[in-house]
């Protein structure tokens, strides 16, 4: 009886392990706070800082092994973006058909771009505190580039979300390497994590920020802190569980500690995994090889083909695409972008639709021609290769018939199609409307 009743029990607990794991077939389990997120797909990440100044990327000081007295007297002293617009940068993401914003509040070389009160972010002497405000000439104009870009971003519609470096190459707690620091003790390892849960309870308190967008979180340890490797799992989980305390419906990434399953979102750089993490994600993505203003990356912008081509992938393999601009140490924004977001703009006042609030692609292999995203009823046909023969072959969704197919552009046009072998065989016009990426839409109705 006992072996009878074990059995029994057994066979109820794996009916219930199959009953209450979730299906995701095309769609990722999405958190409420994050519908926003998931729907948007498409989003603009904004470096400025010190290192925008001095023109030669975000990781000079670290890559030329510049001292922290010379970093601060030669470069952030001399940061000044008084021809920062945060109208003009919202306006061109809008026009991108972007719908969030993530800006670099404090990169890896600690430059504060908010007027923080926390006191042991000083600089070298420490008598200064290393901030936008407190350090360099932009002080005297009295603004808040933050605030200015979150009070765009209202106005506007989108949302507003800041980054924040873990490491600090400018805290007097730390010294630089080739790109983690080492603590001066553990004692200053607790002092600097309590001082910058401080600094992140300001940015919290002063700007609502959307999203939290960690980074300088790379040591990968789960076991004790060391002065070298002083970042942990658990210190991951602290920092995520403090983010949710400040605000509840803040979305945060992985990188509060990356490669533990942590945060809300996976973060893959500079590239599209070719199979869908299990989870929700988002890949950030340079113009031109350059996080910040790199003056000589300023001829090396790729081409819009390629962008708006890796941005419908992601999207394809249930992505967001986060495209990062590096404004000049001005503030101003550089001639490279403002085309490359134009152009995509463009494609995106056409074919949107097949963008927002899709779900990645229902099966599962990827044409040659192309991608796949999906949306209710409809599956978008994303045709980067246009068919000499002017067939191409679309696969039916669900084993259906759909009701029609057609241009998913402003004519609608419809296209005549056929069936076989559970392949929809549609008959292309002779030119691709769109060489980069021209859209075809099957409809179901049921």
């Amino acid at each position: 009886m006992k072996k009878v009743l074990t059995l029994f029990l057994t066979f109820i607990l794996i009916l219930q392990a199959v009953f209450t794991v979730p299906v995701q077939s095309a769609a990722y389990d999405i958190p409420s706070n994050m519908d926003w997120w998931a729907d948007s797909h498409f989003g603009m990440f904004i470096h400025l800082g010190a290192y925008s100044y001095y023109g030669q990327g975000e990781w000079a000081m670290s890559e030329q092994n510049i001292s922290k007295k010379e970093y601060q007297e030669n470069i952030a002293s001399k940061f000044n973006p008084e021809s920062f617009d945060a109208k003009t940068i919202v306006d061109y993401a809008c026009k991108a058909g972007m719908k969030y914003i993530v800006i670099t509040a404090k990169h890896h070389e600690g430059l504060a771009m908010w007027d923080t009160q926390v006191e042991s972010f000083k600089d070298y002497t420490g008598t200064k505190l290393f901030s936008l405000q407190q350090y360099t000439p932009f002080g005297r104009t009295g603004r808040d580039i933050l605030m200015e870009l979150k009070e765009a971003c209202d106005a506007a519609g989108i949302k507003f979300g800041l980054y924040y470096s873990i490491i600090d190459w400018n805290h007097p707690s730390q010294e630089t390497g080739t790109s983690f620091t080492t603590m001066a003790s553990m004692e200053a390892r607790a002092n600097y994590i309590k001082d910058m849960k401080a600094q992140l309870n300001e940015l919290v308190r002063r700007y609502n920020p959307s999203v939290m967008w960690f980074d300088g979180d790379w040591t990968y340890n789960n076991k004790e802190a060391t002065l070298e490797s002083w970042w942990t799992e658990q210190d991951g989980k602290d920092l995520y569980n403090y983010m949710k305390e400040l605000k509840p419906d803040i979305i945060v990434n992985e990188r509060v500690c990356r490669g533990y399953g942590l945060g809300d979102f996976e973060c893959p750089e500079q590239r599209v995994p070719i199979k869908a993490p299990s989870r929700l994600w988002e890949t950030c993505q340079t113009m031109n090889y350059a996080w910040g203003y790199k003056e000589s990356c300023e001829k090396t912008y790729r081409e819009i083909k390629y962008i708006l081509r890796e941005f419908v992938t992601a999207v394809s393999r249930g992505g967001n695409y986060l495209l990062n601009i590096g404004p000049k140490g001005d503030g101003t924004m550089t001639g490279g972008s403002k085309k490359i977001l134009n152009n995509i703009g463009k494609w995106m006042d056409i074919y949107s639709d097949s963008i927002y609030g899709t779900v990645k692609s229902p099966f599962g292999k990827e044409p040659g021609w192309g991608v796949y995203t999906q949306k209710d009823k409809n599956v978008y046909a994303h045709v980067f290769k246009w068919s000499k023969n002017r067939q191409l072959k679309i696969k039916c969704y669900k084993n259906k018939k759909p009701s029609g197919v057609r241009l998913n552009n402003s004519s609608g046009k419809k296209l005549k199609f056929s069936i076989k072998n559970n392949n929809i065989i549609v008959k292309l016009p002779e030119k691709a409307p769109d060489k980069r990426d021209t859209v075809i839409v099957t409809e179901y109705k049921n």
